[in-house]
């Protein structure tokens, strides 16, 4: 078949070979651009290359990938996959779908959540002249010079803004406030603060996407954070939706999960996430950006039921994915959805989801060994200390925690000294 490049009055077609054949080498190599592209045909077919040739060849990509969307939606009906969420309740294998007498696990399904600032896209300006200041001096102000598109990008992937702006509230809550009593790592988190990330939008439209990824390393939804940092209505946004599609005994993985948990709790899905038992944790990379305290009740390593997981998908996800940043900086808002969007499909249908069975196996082959040598080197090693039970473990993480507890606040006769010192001091600059 052939794709018109207009559709009044066509005069270039481009073959659907063609389109496809760019369409799976643009997943597998994010850098090869629509103009490289066709730069290669015109080479191949002797024809000296024209910049209205690539616009020709977009157009017919538009066309043929909103073919291919609505070929899906026209099968996901006839086969009774068309409810809205069947894509992410049905999105790993390992997570979603439940064998005849199996146990149930602590957490029914583990994900991890984070923002990524490389995928932020420059806005388009036209500057004009305004009105003058008070020195007279002609200001200069900005605006985007983008036309506004009816284009859209079907699929699931991308959770709507305005679904995204309900968090926000008349009182929206601040994930990075510095009054939180509640949590030890309070103040500690300062780099996605909006006064930190203010300066890249007077150049960047969408300053990057917020995630989620299963612990197999599927992408579940993608949010866009527009002209903003890291803010609490993304996660929020996040955790609503998988909990109307997934329901109970949820764990998520958070760079701040510790902060986002006090977040969680006082938002408007604080009683239903209590309800539904979800729990906030922290992956194991961060372990030491975090307090003691802190790292006691989320640090993986110390939750029971998390085995082998690090809760570091998104951070796997994105090292991969950051090479088609650059490719979409300067795209659209239409364009940029769209290759992200096509981009996480193709990796979850070629890449995730082809090696399942290999990561599974891995994983296991795994943890048969460490339960192995565990049970060769812990009773050697507890001769060795003279521990009796294996229970004394736990009540050591329990008088840590105790412990850390105490400390946080300072001893009265420690801040008296203090206190009496400084009037010393005052006492003898005065003199």
């Amino acid at each position: 078949g052939v794709i018109p490049c207009s559709l009044i009055s066509p005069t270039t077609g481009i073959t659907v070979q063609a389109v496809k054949f760019y369409h799976i080498a643009r997943q597998q190599n994010p850098h090869f651009l629509i103009q490289a592209y066709v730069k290669t045909m015109c080479d191949l077919q002797g024809v000296q290359f024209r910049a209205y040739l690539s616009w020709q060849f977009s157009i017919a990509y538009d066309i043929y990938l909103q073919m291919l969307t609505n070929i899906n939606s026209l099968v996901h009906a006839a086969i009774g996959h068309n409810d809205p969420d069947w894509r992410l309740k049905h999105a790993c294998p390992a997570c979603t779908y439940t064998l005849t007498n199996e146990l149930p696990l602590k957490f029914r399904m583990l994900y991890t959540k984070d923002g990524n600032d490389s995928f932020k896209r420059m806005l388009k300006q036209c500057i004009r002249n305004s009105n003058m200041d008070s020195d007279n001096t002609t200001v200069l102000s900005q605006c985007s010079c983008e036309l506004p598109t009816t284009q859209f990008v079907g699929g699931d992937w991308y959770l709507s803004r305005d679904f995204i702006d309900s968090f926000v509230g008349d009182s929206p809550v601040d994930m990075l406030a510095d009054d939180n009593k509640d949590n030890p790592c309070a103040g500690w988190w300062k780099n996605m603060k909006d006064e930190k990330t203010s300066k890249m939008w007077g150049v960047s439209d969408e300053s990057g996407i917020f995630m989620a990824v299963c612990h197999h390393g599927f992408s579940l939804v993608i949010a866009d954070m527009v002209q903003s940092g890291e803010q609490a209505k993304y996660p929020l946004a996040v955790v609503s939706k998988l909990l109307d599609t997934f329901g109970k005994d949820l764990g998520s993985g958070y760079d701040i999960g510790c902060r986002f948990k006090t977040t969680l709790s006082r938002s408007v899905l604080g009683h239903h996430a209590h309800e539904l038992n979800h729990t906030s944790l922290i992956s194991a990379f961060h372990s030491h950006a975090h307090q003691c305290l802190c790292q006691l009740n989320h640090l993986a390593t110390y939750v029971d039921g998390l085995g082998l997981e690090d809760l570091k998908g998104c951070e796997w996800m994105f090292s991969k994915s950051n090479t088609l940043t650059s490719s979409v900086r300067y795209a659209s808002i239409f364009h940029q959805c769209q290759a992200i969007a096509n981009y996480f499909q193709h990796n979850y249908d070629y890449e995730i989801y082809a090696n399942l069975s290999t990561f599974l196996y891995n994983n296991y082959k795994q943890a048969l060994c460490i339960i192995t040598d565990g049970q060769e080197s812990l009773p050697r090693l507890m001769r060795e200390l003279s521990i009796k039970d294996e229970s004394v473990f736990d009540t050591w993480l329990a008088e840590e925690q105790a412990y850390l507890t105490s400390l946080s606040q300072e001893p009265i006769n420690k801040t008296l000294q203090m206190e009496y010192w400084q009037k010393l001091v005052n006492l003898s600059g005065s003199k």
